[in-house]
């Protein structure tokens, strides 16, 4: 999946990782596990680590380059915020890479593009929906749920065909047929599982959606 099998020249090999160290550092930086007090929570932050790791091993590779498969990224950026969702998604690659016996070369820049990239793409949609959507459940639900995964996706399969064609020279060979519309039809999916997991969350077990304010989306009281 990712990049995990693909050949690359040792300087982007290098690079990724040392960029990868740095979004890591910065992730840790943030103090993150504050959120995880609870024991609760600390339960569902594992289990969504595996929750999602499943999701990765389910993919489709188009050509026998470019891979596919539900990113699950904005979920955890929406139930635990950014730092902790690039940590979740770290242990996700890394557990993706031991199950298949990956090489080191393709590990940090399949974290990158396929972590990294959409918690970034999730965390800044979160910020605008935050400042501009209407103050209620819905809404929250719609924005996050829905809309961002999709975005996220799209772009992120975007960003990772444009690697593949960087790393073949610009050759556009690398492109499947149908790609766009396989994004379209795994834009969708993620849409429908993000928005579908929100709203079962939100309305259920709102406590573990750290990323928002009782008062300001009105949901019955305070958390416990």
């Amino acid at each position: 999946m990712g990049f995990l099998y693909t050949p690359l020249p040792f300087w982007v090999a290098v690079g990724g990782w040392i960029a990868t160290a740095i979004v890591v550092a910065l992730a840790l930086w943030k103090n993150p596990f504050k959120r995880l007090q609870d024991g609760t929570l600390q339960h569902v932050w594992l289990a969504i680590i595996v929750a999602v790791s499943v999701l990765w091993a389910s993919n489709a590779w188009l050509d026998d380059g470019t891979v596919m498969h539900l990113l699950g990224a904005t979920l955890v950026v929406t139930l635990f915020d950014w730092a902790l969702a690039l940590i979740a998604m770290a242990i996700v690659t890394g557990l993706a890479a031991v199950v298949f016996d990956a090489p080191w070369q393709g590990i940090a820049l399949t974290f990158l593009v396929f972590g990294a990239l959409p918690v970034g793409i999730s965390t800044l949609i979160q910020r605008a929906s935050i400042a501009w959507l209407p103050r209620n459940l819905f809404m929250f639900i719609f924005g996050q749920g829905f809309v961002s995964p999709a975005i996220a996706v799209s772009l992120t399969a975007a960003a990772a065909l444009g690697v593949h064609i960087a790393l073949a020279d610009g050759s556009m060979t690398v492109v499947p047929v149908g790609y766009a519309f396989s994004v379209l039809l795994l834009a969708t999916g993620e849409a429908w599982f993000t928005g579908m997991s929100t709203a079962l969350i939100a309305v259920y077990r709102p406590a573990w959606v750290t990323t928002y304010d009782v008062r300001r989306y009105r949901l019955g009281g305070p958390r416990t």
